[in-house]
């Protein structure tokens, strides 16, 4: 699951709350997940299965929206926890096109902006799991 959304174990632990140690643990097997943290990675790995790409049909249309400057596109890769390197291996575009539109010389396309959009939009939505305990 953390392969589909983008993570490490380390980007999960910050994410959840959780330690790294006991993520590796529950990957592993080596002992029981909880079913909190369990579900919420399921919700977020479905999340970007429906948004796999910005191809996607699950994309919304543009709409009104302006498309995301250097700013937004900033902070939707913070909400989602990826990198610049992350964010172009999934749009398929060069990570120099990407930098460039982050050095605030352009836009990124309505369609990649709607998608980027709405996979911030599902993290904010599926916050951190409540009541996930870490030391047992």
């Amino acid at each position: 699951m953390l392969r589909e959304i983008g993570w490490g174990v380390r980007q999960a632990a910050r994410r959840s709350g959780v330690s790294r140690d006991r993520i590796t643990r529950w990957r592993d097997g080596a002992a029981p997940a909880d079913p909190a943290f369990v579900a919420w990675l399921t919700e977020l790995a479905r999340l970007h299965r429906r948004l796999s790409s910005p191809l996607a049909r699950a994309v919304p249309r543009a709409g009104n929206r302006p498309d995301l400057d250097a700013a937004g596109v900033t902070c939707a890769l913070i909400v989602i926890g990826w990198s610049e390197r992350q964010l172009a291996d999934r749009m398929g575009t060069h990570r120099t096109t990407l930098r460039r539109i982050l050095e605030g010389q352009g836009l990124l396309a309505s369609r990649e902006s709607r998608w980027l959009e709405a996979l911030a939009d599902g993290h904010r939505d599926l916050p951190r799991p409540a009541g996930v305990r870490a030391d047992i």
